[in-house]
């Protein structure tokens, strides 16, 4: 037996003139609108929820799939109303779903239910599973009576508000705090190095010249550390060496996408307390600018909190400066040749309505003995 469904329809407005006087009349009549399955949706329902794994998994039994018609596909005089099925994903990753349709054809609207499940994390990961949620937008198909089209439905995954991923960050941490000795030592037991950033902040002991902290991963943090130690140094007017009290600084930042086993640190030479500690650093600073406008002459300033960094040649110092309104300023030890490096993309104008992506670099080496303050004018091209 033909199955089939009547939906009220509201006729238009007949008018009847009787005279001067106008009567309307407002009658109601059935629509007639076929819902004999004609054709056939089907395909696999895909989500990432093993990192282990390559490619993707079958969702999970029970995924809800929402399946929408309009009547007024099947018969134009039905102005509203739809035509409406639920239909769950089985073991095997699959869903099929019947729909009314006729010749002519109908647009078939999937709509995928969100649901939340346990992400399995690389093996690596510090988190072995993380709850996600799963969502996957709306999705049209035209289908005609008699046809049966594959669909396939894939859901993507995102961690929910409140969760922020973990990376697991250690090194080793020297120093030379023995001038008789060539190299770096271990910095003593119990260091502290603070790890932060706007949001978060932890420390970290160090025990036997390494460290371990877990911090937030994908997002930039800082850390530093200070101690004062009684270093080892040759002393020319007794010539011979002697314990000298020292204060040595490390810095830096980074971000960590993955667990990272050899962010290695290092404090330099230190700086001698019973002198002037500002008689061993140079003040460097200029401004930081490119050509990033050719409607303009000359260079624009290089975008804010663009990083300049600094190293020693010897690889035992480092400093990073942030470029504000087309400035920096940074600290470097004096009798070293320290190089400097800057890498920045921006759009470069090229008309006014007209712009190309652009990745500027500049770099060079200092080498400033006998000033206080040193300038310097950084150009990137």
């Amino acid at each position: 037996m033909k199955k089939s469904k009547f939906l009220p329809f509201v006729a238009a407005l007949a008018l009847i003139g009787l005279g001067s006087c106008t009567d309307a009349l407002v009658t109601s009549t059935p629509v007639y609108v076929d819902l004999l399955p004609k054709a056939t949706i089907s395909g696999y329902v895909t989500a990432d929820l093993n990192l282990q794994n390559y490619g993707k998994e079958f969702a999970p039994v029970d995924t809800k799939l929402l399946v929408e018609v309009n009547y007024a596909d099947i018969n134009p005089a039905a102005t509203a109303g739809k035509w409406k099925d639920t239909v769950t994903v089985t073991a095997d990753g699959k869903y099929s779903v019947s729909v009314p349709t006729d010749a002519s054809g109908v647009t078939v609207t999937i709509t995928p239910f969100s649901f939340e499940a346990d992400q399995i994390q690389p093996y690596n990961a510090f988190y072995q599973t993380v709850k996600m949620v799963y969502s996957s937008s709306k999705t049209n198909v035209a289908i005609v009576a008699g046809q049966s089209v594959v669909q396939n439905i894939d859901f993507t995954a995102s961690s929910l508000p409140t969760f922020t991923d973990k990376v697991r960050v250690s090194g080793k941490i020297v120093a030379n705090l023995n001038s008789e000795i060539i190299g770096n030592e271990n910095v003593p037991d119990n260091t502290v190095i603070n790890f932060y950033n706007n949001t978060w902040k932890d420390s970290v002991k160090v025990i036997n010249g390494t460290y371990s902290i877990v911090v937030p991963k994908g997002v930039t943090v800082a850390w530093i550390c200070k101690f004062n130690y009684s270093k080892r140094v040759w002393s020319q007017s007794s010539l011979a060496y002697n314990n000298v009290n020292y204060l040595y600084s490390i810095s830096g930042s980074n971000s960590f996408g993955a667990n990272v086993d050899n962010n290695d640190l290092t404090g330099g030479e230190g700086t001698d307390l019973t002198v002037d500690p500002n008689a061993n650093i140079v003040v460097v600073s200029g401004t930081a600018q490119a050509d990033t406008d050719l409607t303009l002459s000359g260079n624009e300033n290089i975008p804010d909190n663009t990083k300049v960094y600094f190293t020693s040649s010897a690889g035992d110092w480092g400093a990073a400066a942030n470029v504000l309104n087309g400035r920096y300023t940074v600290s470097i030890p004096k009798n070293k040749t320290v190089n400097y490096t800057t890498t920045f993309t921006a759009n470069k104008k090229i008309s006014n309505v007209s712009f190309i992506p652009t990745t500027y670099t500049a770099s060079g080496t200092i080498s400033a003995t006998s000033v206080a303050t040193y300038s310097l004018n950084i150009n990137a091209n």
